[in-house]
Formats: structure tokens, C-alpha cells, sequence
């Protein structure tokens, strides 16, 4: 769906941009991940791909390759049919389509080899179908008869499989049965079945291990049940899911392992007690390997092992959340304690890197592997020459391809001297060709960030995608903290100038700024990098104006104000009908200097402006010239309206805008004036000078009640003592309609 405009963001930020207010990032919303599984050859296992989900929203598919089954039936016609064809056969035609009118090839072949064998299997397997599932009967009106059809269908299955004078027809009659029997509830028939026909039989094709499947699910020993399961998870692939949960991730593997006739058992074990596991399990893999080299799910639990690196090391690290699947004991804490958590799962990386580096393989997976954990390590020379090696090798699809090259980019970059990096010309034409990836955009923004490039950096963060969301580039939209803004809305950034907002100084920004003023380039990438910021050059005129404001350099601030210009503040500061990008409706309606918010008018207004932040930010330099003037006669006064001014620019002020871009109910905390802005520090100053120079006791008392409103609205001893000698208490706080009262009384 759209995404609101960025600016709407910056003044609404609490309510992330596609998505409904009260959502906070979590899970895979903020996991980085530059390994996507689904990029690499192992569709069969898709369901057990890592992910903060129990099970990942993939759905499980053979992909380009081609299910045992399949396989079977192709030899079976050696190979004079097409797998789709095949496919269209065994899976689609109902039975009674499996006669001469039938137009496949598959069926045809048959028919024409004369091998009613095959078709009178195919066509009571299909008769079967119905059986097989669990019967939703709430009226219990037909159960009865459904149990007694499978019953029937259970012998002429045995009868035909003992009947059978073709082996592999004979197991898969058997099977039929052993399927029936389970969703009938006959457990002792599966075992006796499975015990009779399959356990000793040399044939362990897919019909083996679909069997030994229904048999795992009768075994009330969990050892064992694991040990079944094992085998099944590694030679039965639409099988997987299924038994996955009968391999307990508690059991002790010693009590499993006593049931493994072999080493290739053994590592099945291993293999999937390690995708059981949400934490290491780098002795599993060592212990897979050593058994079976050669094991297909190794380099699974590999991809697996090392997505959880990137979870456990790049999501903090890049984003300074914790990793989206949480494991035991991890710190929910500050950024040092999460980071000292990054550098020991570092370490544990470099371990997996060398039980890598020992498997001494130049496949181009293991390669990939490789790349990923040097970078993981930050072995960015090392990870370089990887990917030269990957340069010359041919990759099973383009998007693995992709992968390497993004992490050929980010290691470049990372590789480079602290206080002297800049985007390489060689990851140039990769930040456009994969623009679109904002979190590998923002992964090399945060590397030129860590590296003292803030300007670079900056642009890089102005480049995040913010017009469009959508499902198709959901795990690709950014979230980040950096521990700073510790309010009770929002601890986190979605969008550049908030960021900006909360962690540049004022000479970083002009350092953007002149950078952005310079670009005299014209080629691509330059477009690409400051084509949209540069129409944005005002916004950063008023950001550098407001962070000069917090600090309270008024000149400064003024300068940069002005250099916004009228346009700007008439677009984003004016009256509702002009309202643009920062302004909620007519945001400065009313005047800072003379009008405080819940209290009626009291000061007469001698001087009319145009309010926005330039215009104020002059006439409080103007203002405090004369209050600061020895020969000023009515220095009280200005004083006074100065004191206003500042009262009003807190979070407590109708001129709350001058210090921040959006005002919260919780205490926001993390920018350079958080102190200003809460405790009116400058406002109470500037009521004691007015104080001070003040003739009049009643003046004087009103400078008091306001220092009292500075406390947060508080009673002031010092009000209280001076009042209560003057009479006057009961009408300073009682009353605020007494206020035009008591400033008349000035002199």
C-alpha cells in the first residue's frame, strides 16, 4: 500500500509508515539477513528455513527439482515421458480415467506396454485417496461406514501387496495399507505391516521411508521415535514437515544414537537435532561431517547456522535490536551489553569459519558459505579474495549471484580506514542496481557511519525507499535504534530525518549540506544519490536552524533560517489552507512572546510578525539586545517577554516546535537541549532578570508566578514568601485572569 510522505513521518513519527500506530518492529520486521535461503539450493527443506515465524511463510515445494516419487514413476517408463506429464498422471487423473480414451502420455504407455500391473496399481491407489484424512463428522452419522470402507480397502491393500509379483508394486501396496490403517486408528496393523514388509527390506526408496513415517507415529518410545524420524527427515523430503515434530529437541541424542545401525544413520540424527536447535550447533555439524561428509542436510544446517550468525551479529550491530528469535539469556539491555553479546557470537562465527576453512572445498556454495562468515568476522580482506574466487564460478541462479555481490560491496566498504572512507567506485553500480534492497542500502550507509563518513552516510539513509510498501519488499524496509531516544513512544527510526534529527550535530548537517551544494556530477549514481535530497535542501536549513536553537545560538540559527526561505516557512509553518510536510494545522497561531498557552491575554502586543522560526528567532535576538542594553529604560519588560518566549519554546509552550519536529504525551529524551525542553532552565533565568530589574512589588510577584509555572506548574516557595508579605498569593494562584492585572501594575 502507499506510504505516507516522508515529512508526514517526520511530524507523526510515532506511527510507523505502513503500518497502523502501536506497532512496534519485531521478529523479521528488523532481522538483517544478506544469506537468504531461498536463494541457495534447498527447497525441500523450505520450511525449516531460519526465521522469527515457528515455521517460515515459504511454502514448501520441490522447486527445479523433482519429488522421489516423481523420479520413480519417470524410470518406470524409461524415460519416454515427461516429468509433467508424469506428474499429470499420478497426481491429477481420477481413476477412471486410466483407460485407452485417455489422452496422456503416461496412461498411453502403459496401456500400449501392456502393463495393466502398473495401471491397476494406479487406479486403487487413487480409490484410496478419499480415505486418506482425518474424518470431520460432528453428527457422527457416517463414521461408522468410513471406518469399515478403509477396513476394506485395508485387505484388498494386503492382498494385492501379497499377491504382487513386482517387488516395488508389493511395497507400495503394503504402504496403501500401512496409510489407511493410520487414519483408521489400526496401529498394530501398521506395525505388524511395516515390521513384515518393509524393516528388512533392501529396497529403501521413497515407498521405504513413507512407510517408516506412518510407523514413527506409533512409537510411544521418543528415542526411538526420534531415531525414526531422523532417517525419514533425510530421505523422504515431502515427508519432512510431518515428522519434524516426533524428533523431541529435548531428547538426549546418546539415548537416539544407540538406535543408529550406522554412521550415515548417525549423522541423520545429528543433522536434525541441529535444526531442531535455536543456538549453536557447531558440534553437531563437526560430528555430521566426520560421520558423513558427504550428508545432504550438512550444508543445510550450515545455511541455517550461519542466517543465525547474521541474526545474532548483524541485526544488532546494524540496527541495535536484538536478534528477531530470541534464545536464552540474551541480553535485553544496553547497547554495550548487546555489543559485548556481538563480539562473542563474532568469535563463535570465526569457529564455524574454521571447521569451514577445514572442509578445504571450492564448491560454490561452500564458497558462499565462506564469503558470508569472513564478513560475519569481519575478515574483509579475506572475504574479498573469496569473492574473486566466486567471480569465476557459475551459480545456480542469479539471485545467489546477487547475494555475493551485496556482500562483496559491504566488505569493501567496511574494509576501508576509519576517518578516510567513501563509497568505493566499484560498489557504486551495485548501490543502484540493488537500490530497491533499502536494508542493504542502509547496511553501507551504517558502514560509512561506523567509519566517520556521517555525510555519505546521510545520503544513503535519504535514499531508503519511502513512497511504497508492500509485501513484495517487506523484509527489506529498515528499522534501527541507537539507543538514544528512551521516551515511552518510540525508541526506534524508520526514516532519515529523524535519525539526522536525533544524532547529527550542527556541523555534520552543514557538512551534508555543502556536500549536497557541491555535487556538480552527473552520471548515474550521483543522480540517484542527491537527486531527491537536494529538492530538500530548505528542510535541512530549518533542521540546522533548530539544532542551533537548542543549543542557543541564536545567530547561527538565524543564518540557517533564513537560508531556508519564506517559501519554506510559508509551505510547512503557515496557515492551515498552505499547511505542507511539518505543519499540523496552523501551528504558530499564536505569538511566543505575549501569549502563554490556558491563560487569557495579558500583555498588550506593541509588535506584530509574521510568526514562523525565522521571524521569532530575530525577535528574540532583538529582544535580548534590549533587555541586555544598560540604557534600555524598560529592560523588565523585554526580559519578561524573552523569559515568555523561551517558557514557550519548551514542551510546555505554544511554540513547542522551535526545538522539535512532533510533540509526545511521554518524555522523549536523547536530543542536545532534553534538559531546556523539560525543565525551562532559560525561562527561569530570564523571569529572575525580569525580576531583578523590575519597580514594582506586584511585577515583581508575577515574574515569581511565572518562575512557579516553569516548575511545572508547581507552587514556589519563593512565590509563597514574597506573596503572602505583599497580600498577594491568593491572586497569583487562584487567578490567572489577575496576570493583565499585575503587568499593568509595571510601573
Amino acid at each position: 500500500m502507499k506510504r505516507f510522505q516522508l515529512f508526514i513521518l517526520v511530524l507523526l513519527s510515532s506511527c510507523i509508515i505502513g503500518y497502523p500506530c502501536g506497532y512496534y518492529p519485531y521478529g523479521d520486521d528488523v532481522r538483517m539477513c544478506f544469506f537468504k535461503p531461498e536463494n541457495q539450493d534447498y527447497d525441500y527443506y523450505s520450511p525449516f528455513f531460519y526465521t522469527s515465524q515457528y515455521f517460515n511463510d515459504i511454502e514448501a515445494d520441490n522447486g527445479t527439482h523433482d519429488l522421489p516419487n516423481d523420479i520413480f514413476w519417470y524410470n518406470y517408463c524409461n524415460g519416454k515421458v515427461p516429468m509433467p506429464v508424469v506428474k499429470e498422471c499420478v497426481y491429477s487423473l481420477p481413476a477412471n480415467d486410466l483407460d485407452k480414451a485417455s489422452l496422456n502420455g503416461m496412461v498411453q504407455h502403459l496401456i500400449n506396454a501392456n502393463d495393466t500391473i502398473a495401471l491397476n496399481y494406479l487406479r486403487f491407489a487413487k480409490q484410496c485417496e478419499p480415505a486418506n484424512g482425518i474424518y470431520d463428522d460432528p453428527w457422527e452419522k457416517d463414521e461408522e461406514s468410513l471406518v469399515k470402507q478403509r477396513q476394506a480397502l485395508i485387505a484388498k491393500a494386503i492382498e494385492y501387496s501379497e499377491a504382487s509379483g513386482k517387488k516395488e508394486f508389493k511395497l507400495r501396496y503394503a504402504f496403501l495399507a500401512i496409510r489407511l490403517a493410520y487414519y483408521n486408528g489400526n496401529y498394530d496393523t501398521i506395525r505388524s505391516l511395516y515390521k513384515e514388509v518393509f524393516s528388512q527390506s533392501a529396497n529403501k526408496d521413497v515407498i521405504y521411508y513413507w512407510a517408516m513415517h506412518f510407523y514413527t507415529l506409533t512409537i510411544e518410545d521418543k528415542a526411538e521415535a526420534a531415531y525414526y524420524a531422523a532417517q525419514v527427515f533425510a530421505n523422504a523430503p515431502d515427508k519432512r514437515f510431518a515428522v519434524y515434530s516426533s524428533f523431541e529437541k529435548d531428547q538426549p541424542l546418546d539415548e537416539v544414537l544407540r538406535f543408529a545401525q550406522n554412521d550415515k544413520e548417525k549423522a541423520n540424527i545429528y543433522v536434525l537435532a541441529a535444526i531442531r536447535k535455536l543456538d549453536r550447533t557447531l558440534d553437531y555439524m563437526e560430528k555430521a561431517y566426520k560421520l558423513d561428509p558427504n550428508n545432504e542436510g550438512l550444508g543445510f544446517i550450515m545455511l541455517r547456522e550461519v542466517n543465525k550468525l547474521e541474526d545474532w551479529i548483524h541485526t544488532p550491530y546494524y540496527t541495535l535490536f536484538t536478534p528477531a528469535v530470541k534464545t536464552e539469556n540474551y541480553p535485553e539491555s544496553t547497547e554495550g551489553v548487546i555489543m559485548k553479546r556481538v563480539e562473542e557470537d563474532r568469535q563463535y562465527a570465526r569457529e564455524v569459519l574454521l571447521f569451514v576453512n577445514s572442509m578445504k572445498t571450492d564448491d560454490v556454495y561452500w564458497l558462499q558459505v565462506k564469503a558470508n562468515l569472513e564478513l560475519l568476522t569481519q575478515q574483509y580482506k579475506e572475504c574479498l579474495q573469496t569473492v574473486k574466487k566466486l567471480s569465476k564460478k557459475k551459480f545456480d541462479s542469479i539471485e545467489a549471484k546477487n547475494q555475493i555481490e551485496k556482500i562483496y560491496a559491504l566488505a569493501l566498504t567496511a574494509s576501508q580506514q576509519k576517518g578516510k572512507a567513501v563509497i568505493p567506485e566499484k560498489v557504486k553500480p551495485l548501490l543502484l542496481k540493488f537500490k530497491k534492497d533499502q536494508r542493504f542500502v542502509f547496511a553501507i550507509g551504517r558502514e560509512l557511519e561506523y567509519k566517520g563518513n556521517t555525510t555519505d552516510a546521510a545520503l544513503m539513509y535519504c535514499n531508503l525507499d519511502s513512497e511504497y510498501y508492500g509485501e513484495e519488499n517487506r523484509w527489506s524496509y529498515v528499522f534501527w535504534k541507537d539507543g538514544k531516544n528512551t521516551g515511552n513512544d518510540y525508541d526506534y527510526y524508520s526514516d532519515w530525518f529523524s535519525y539526522i534529527n536525533f544524532n547529527y550535530t550542527p556541523q555534520q548537517i552543514e557538512q551534508l549540506i555543502e556536500n549536497i551544494q557541491n555535487n556538480k556530477a552527473n552520471d548515474s549514481f550521483s543522480e540517484w544519490k542527491y537527486s531527491w535530497i537536494t529538492t530538500k535542501l530548505s528542510v535541512l536549513y530549518d533542521l540546522l536552524g533548530t539544532k542551533y536553537i537548542r543549543l542557543n545560538k541564536l545567530e547561527e540559527a538565524a543564518a540557517a533560517y533564513e537560508k531556508a526561505g519564506n517559501r519554506h516557512w510559508e509551505d510547512n509553518y503557515g496557515f492551515w489552507e498552505r499547511k505542507s510536510f511539518f505543519s499540523n494545522g496552523n501551528q504558530f497561531d499564536q505569538n511566543p512572546f505575549y501569549t502563554l498557552k490556558y491563560t487569557p491575554e495579558f500583555i498588550p502586543m506593541r509588535d506584530t510578525i509574521k510568526v514562523n522560526k525565522y521571524t521569532v528567532t530575530k525577535q528574540l535576538i532583538n529582544y535580548l539586545a534590549k533587555a541586555e542594553d544598560k540604557n534600555e529604560k524598560d529592560r523588565d519588560y523585554y526580559y519578561f517577554l524573552v523569559a515568555n518566549c523561551y517558557y514557550n519554546m519548551t514542551n510546555y509552550g505554544n511554540s513547542w516546535m522551535m526545538r522539535r519536529y512532533y510533540q509526545s504525551y511521554a518524555e522523549v529524551r536523547g536530543l542536545e537541549d532534553d534538559e531546556e525542553y523539560y525543565d525551562c532552565v532559560l525561562a527561569k533565568k530570564y523571569y529572575y532578570k525580569a525580576f531583578e530589574h523590575a519597580k514594582t512589588d506586584k511585577f515583581k510577584a508575577l515574574c515569581l508566578r511565572m518562575i512557579a509555572n516553569c516548575n511545572k506548574n508547581e507552587d514556589d516557595k519563593e512565590l509563597l514568601k514574597f506573596a503572602i508579605s505583599k497580600e498577594m498569593y491568593e491572586d497569583l494562584t487562584s487567578n490567572c485572569t489577575r496576570f493583565a492585572d499585575y503587568f499593568k501594575a509595571r510601573r
